[in-house]
């Protein structure tokens, strides 16, 4: 099990530097993967995967992601929860190593499924946040990802 805001990193990986191209080809997947298609997960996240997320608000227990059928399928649950949820960039990919790091802003209409308080179905709702995403082997193998309403 690994501890929250420990690094999974693996001494063939360890220090990888990440090219400003690659970090904009695993951003432009990974938005694909939010807005449009889950099954994307498959093609950008790599063995091992690890999320983190925040407690207070999560809609999942991060330890149940742990690969690209799991992510898929968090993707899918999560999204499914509002009406036209789409995420865009607001800046970045900055790169850091093996990291990159995006500020997001999502827009969507709640429909009543995410339990949260201000859920109220048919009510427009703006998120922003922030993704940590380490890539290892030109794949995404850990995610810190924070977010909440505007």
């Amino acid at each position: 099990m690994v501890a929250v805001g420990e690094s999974v990193a693996t001494p063939d990986t360890a220090g990888a530097v990440l090219t400003r191209a690659e970090a904009d080809r695993l951003w432009t997947q990974w938005l694909r993967m939010w807005n449009e298609d889950p099954r994307i997960a498959h093609e950008i996240i790599g063995t091992g995967y690890v999320v983190h997320l925040p407690t207070a608000g999560a809609t999942i227990d991060p330890s149940t992601i742990r690969g690209a059928e799991d992510m898929a399928g968090w993707v899918s649950g999560f999204t499914g929860k509002f009406d036209n949820l789409r995420y865009h960039t607001d800046f970045g990919p900055l790169v850091d190593g093996d990291k990159l790091v995006v500020r997001w802003i999502g827009t969507a209409t709640y429909l009543g499924r995410t339990g949260w308080p201000r859920d109220v179905a048919g009510r427009p709702v703006t998120m922003v946040g922030v993704d940590i995403l380490r890539v290892a082997g030109g794949r995404i193998v850990e995610c810190w990802t924070q977010g909440a309403e505007a």
